[in-house]
């Protein structure tokens, strides 16, 4: 017999960066320069490089899921 399948939804996204405030609200920089805006997420204290994970509910806005420090 198969298992439990779930559907993986490719709005999906994790992204690594650093955390910044831009005009359009709290961002995400990647290393590569793409810009990411967060909705729905408080910033962790004292970090300033993250990783992010969520729904991609734009060209470059996610809706946040999960956000802590980064192990890079």
């Amino acid at each position: 017999m198969g298992g439990i399948r779930c559907p993986m939804n490719s709005n999906r996204r994790r992204i690594s960066g650093r955390l910044e405030h831009v005009p359009r609200g709290l961002a995400i920089i990647t290393d590569v320069g793409d810009h990411w805006v967060l909705e729905g997420c408080d910033p962790p204290n004292f970090v300033s490089i993250v990783t992010v994970e969520g729904v991609l509910i734009g060209m470059d806005r996610l809706r946040v899921d999960w956000i802590g420090a980064s192990a890079q």
